[in-house]
């Protein structure tokens, strides 16, 4: 055992709603454009369904990866 507690999760008390603009990081630290077409409870989180700006892409994410 290594004696470290991990850190407690910040709560996120940013809004989203359908059809904002945000910036998102979705790997690697890319940064990209997207709209957001779904906000989804799932228990304690927020998940977001977001298409990506100027590509064929769909992704399902954590409010940890808006930047903007």
């Amino acid at each position: 055992m290594s004696g470290t507690v991990p850190a407690p999760k910040k709560r996120d008390d940013r809004q989203f709603h359908v059809g904002d603009k945000v910036r998102v990081n979705l790997h690697h630290g890319k940064i990209e454009d997207a709209v957001v077409r779904a906000v989804i409870q799932d228990g304690n989180e927020t998940k977001l369904q977001v298409d990506v700006v100027g590509g064929d892409l769909t992704a399902l994410i954590d409010t940890r990866q808006v930047v903007e």
